[in-house]
């Protein structure tokens, strides 16, 4: 039997509950206001830093997430399995000369 590494990748991926993700790894972020309206930022776009308004504070911050309804993080699995390969070989590589880099 051969080892399906995809799907073991997935079902592991399913038993993570991530307490952050880093912005290379998000598609995109879709944001749903309660009025029905849907935002969608994409990965990349959370990378680039946000106008500031100079009269921004924290209260009109806060004050504006009572608008949002849900928020659907969409990650990029593939990029994810591919880092983690990388980094376990690498890891493993400095320990079992065998394993070439």
């Amino acid at each position: 039997m051969e080892f399906d590494r995809k799907a073991e990748f997935e079902r592991l991926m399913e038993e993570i509950v991530p307490m952050s993700i880093p912005a290379d790894f998000v598609k995109e972020l879709l944001v749903t206001l309660n009025n029905g309206q849907e935002v969608t930022l994409t990965g990349e776009e959370l990378l680039q830093p946000l106008p500031v308004a100079n009269d921004l504070s924290w209260d009109k911050l806060i004050n504006q997430f009572d608008k949002i309804e849900d928020i659907q993080v969409k990650i990029d699995v593939p990029a994810i399995q591919e880092s983690v390969v990388l980094n376990v070989m690498k890891i493993l590589a400095e320990h079992f000369k065998e394993i070439k880099k």
